[in-house]
């Protein structure tokens, strides 16, 4: 008997330790039932057609509950009913087919425990309001709801965020979120994307992208209008954004233009600014595409990595000013100088400008191409004011400062040459030889004058003018007689 009862006695003290046991049989630990950063469940999970309440604590993920096909007040009933709005400890929560127009993320603030978030195929035009302080989701899935916008400070109190999922939405911008770390961001399938947004985010938070293969946005054709788009990969984006950062020191570099080449992707060119470094000689390597570069106001002398740096083989935009440099011979036939927009080199020490280097290439007339070249001192002679103020006077419009190009070794502009006092020469006899030639000439002719007149008088008279009867006979005169 005491046996007996020993055993029964054991049996009522190893009940509620059994009854545990079979509780964490049935429901399954919550990170099994999260997938891919997140808490997911398909249309399987939700409740019956036939359940009056659209949400329902899931029997086999601990913790978690989901809600389908329902709008804002048969979400609000649906949560109340299930026992999630009120004291129910839910961690998890997925929202099937929302029809919501605006979500108001401080309707949530009750769920104080949840740390997975997730709504998904519904329809939602805007986020508002702001989620509660010390809130610690680490997972917001928003996919596939056609969201358009978020308010500004939506999400900033979202300090232990780590996955942020917003593919398949309508957005144009990332929204804004403060984290001290690395935030995973899936924007695949907004097709409205633009790629500035993208950067200025990327400057914000340390981002990581998932379907990252998928994931493009919209980049302007030209430098700043918005007029004509083209798609991007995010990969050249995320590429971009690394060669900022990655830029040569005391460099900036900027995305500055699309370029569109036909048969590949567009490609986003690379704008380097290296002003201001004191540098004697111009920076090499370039990052991969760049296509502008402005390194004045240093102490350079040279020109000649256009020639021989293949980093500088897609360069279109020169900005050289005040520098050292003294002749443009090295851009001769150099790929810069065949397809170049923009070439400034104010204020520089260059001693003479030849013409031709230009000529071809400025006579062109696909497009427009300006180059800067004021405030050079020149030195100045006869054929300064003869070729290259007629030259400077006939490309006014490639050459906008041609006024302000001056002579070296004079004190004048190179417009402002005068050809007939600055070719003048001192004068010896070589400048009289044309004078005597001509009065050679005219005594010559005159002495054939006199004696074809001497000869016809004396036909016709028979006797010589006195002049010739003077004369002492030649060997040569019985020719006449």
């Amino acid at each position: 008997m005491w046996k007996t009862l020993s055993i029964l006695l054991l049996c009522l003290l190893l009940e509620p330790s059994w009854s545990r046991l079979a509780e964490d049989i049935t429901y399954s630990s919550l990170d099994n039932c999260v997938t891919d950063h997140c808490f997911h469940q398909p249309a399987e999970a939700c409740p019956s057609p036939d359940s009056k309440c659209r949400c329902r604590k899931l029997p086999y993920c601990k913790s978690a509950a989901v809600c389908c096909n329902v709008n804002k007040f048969q979400l609000t009933e649906g949560l109340a009913c299930a026992n999630i709005s009120g004291n129910g400890h839910v961690e998890s929560l997925h929202i099937r087919n929302a029809s919501l127009d605006i979500l108001n993320v401080e309707d949530w603030r009750k769920l104080k425990y949840l740390r997975y978030m997730t709504i998904t195929d519904g329809q939602i035009n805007s986020v508002v309001g702001e989620f509660a302080k010390h809130t610690i989701v680490s997972c917001l899935n928003l996919s596939s709801n056609g969201i358009v916008n978020f308010e500004n400070r939506s999400l900033v109190n979202l300090y232990n965020l780590s996955f942020l999922d917003l593919s398949h939405n309508n957005l144009s911008d990332v929204p804004r979120f403060k984290k001290d770390g690395n935030i995973t961001l899936d924007i695949s399938a907004n097709q409205h994307m633009l790629c500035s947004n993208l950067f200025d985010a990327l400057k914000r938070t340390e981002l990581h992208f998932s379907n990252i293969n998928n994931s493009f946005c919209l980049f302007a054709r030209t430098f700043h209008w918005f007029n004509t788009t083209e798609t991007v990969p995010l990969t050249q984006v995320i590429g971009t954004h690394k060669l900022r950062k990655d830029c040569r020191k005391n460099c900036t570099c900027e995305p500055s233009r699309l370029d569109l080449v036909s048969g590949k992707q567009a490609t986003i060119a690379v704008a380097v600014n290296c002003s201001g470094q004191s540098w004697t000689s111009l920076p090499s390597p370039l990052p991969p595409n760049t296509i502008a570069l402005n390194v004045s106001n240093n102490n350079i002398t040279s020109l000649e990595l256009f020639s021989t740096d293949s980093s500088y083989q897609n360069i279109r935009e020169l900005y050289a000013d005040n520098n050292q440099i003294t002749s443009i011979l090295p851009l001769e036939g150099s790929q810069f100088l065949s397809s170049f927009a923009v070439l400034s080199l104010r204020n520089n020490k260059l001693k003479s400008l030849p013409t031709y280097i230009f000529s071809n290439i400025l006579d062109r007339n696909n497009y427009v191409r300006y180059v800067f070249l004021g405030l050079n001192r020149l030195q100045c002679d006869c054929n300064t004011a003869k070729v290259l103020k007629v030259w400077l006077l006939t490309k006014q419009k490639n050459i906008p400062d041609f006024e302000e190009i001056y002579c070296d070794n004079m004190d004048m502009k190179v417009i402002d040459l005068n050809p007939s006092k600055l070719c003048q020469t001192q004068q010896d006899w070589t400048d009289y030889i044309y004078y005597i030639i001509t009065i050679e000439v005219v005594l010559l002719v005159g002495l054939i004058a006199k004696v074809v007149y001497d000869y016809c008088v004396f036909k016709t008279s028979g006797y010589l003018p006195w002049p010739a009867s003077k004369m002492p006979k030649l060997p040569c005169d019985w020719l006449c007689e």
